[in-house]
């Protein structure tokens, strides 16, 4: 048993866990997800398998994925590119978590709520955990998901834009990705106020179709 956990939930009874990933991305969204834990039954099960989703490899991040979305409540939402550019990505990722708050508690319940990292401000009771992933076996259950979900949306947009790698690195600015952008140019799915993206942007060292961004995107990056 995780005691790190089990002090929240002898005080609160019911304790949900945040994370996010995708925060360092250079495409694609930022994910975020929660899990509920009502009872101490549950409390041992997330504690035998929630881990801090970066610890683990894609097999075994599936397989816990699976085992805990099969057996406790749990939620998880995205925040677009667009709006993480208009936004920044720390407001994206604390609407993210918002609306997992909105869906999870909308049936009445009621809890309190752990987070991953630190500044977030939210209009319910919680704590921000600094490295919380990996103090907290229920907030390791919502990275896991985060990350899985995540990953998941980036391998089905390499399907259709097989030449970027996407499957390969997430849309995280590997070496690799930023050859594919310099050779291919960006789409909406690019987050255009983060570098490298944006310092090629504005040297006009890759091709941007402006049709793909709207006049307050651009406006970010001064076009």
């Amino acid at each position: 048993m995780n005691g790190f956990d089990m002090q929240y939930f002898e005080k609160y009874k019911y304790v949900v866990g945040m994370d996010e990933a995708g925060r360092g991305p250079i495409a694609g969204p930022v994910f975020s997800a929660a899990v509920f834990v009502s009872s101490l039954d549950e409390l041992k099960f997330v504690c035998e398998i929630g881990a801090d989703s970066k610890s683990l490899n894609e097999k075994e991040r599936e397989r816990r994925y699976r085992l805990i979305t099969d057996n406790l409540i749990f939620v998880s939402s995205y925040v677009s590119a667009e709006d993480i550019d208009l936004y920044n990505i720390f407001k994206a990722t604390q609407m993210s978590m918002l609306s997992n708050y909105e869906k999870l508690f909308s049936a009445g319940r009621e809890g309190y709520v752990i987070v991953d990292g630190k500044n977030f401000k939210f209009p319910f009771r919680n704590e921000c955990i600094i490295k919380g992933d990996q103090k907290s076996s229920i907030i390791g259950a919502a990275s896991i998901i985060a990350k899985y979900e995540r990953d998941a949306y980036m391998v089905k947009l390499s399907q259709k834009y097989s030449q970027y790698g996407f499957e390969k690195h997430k849309g995280y600015p590997t070496k690799l990705h930023e050859q594919m952008v310099k050779k291919y140019g960006i789409f909406n799915e690019f987050r255009i106020t983060f570098d490298p993206v944006r310092t090629l942007i504005v040297n006009g060292q890759i091709i941007a179709d402006r049709s793909e961004f709207s006049a307050q995107r651009l406006l970010r990056i001064g076009m």
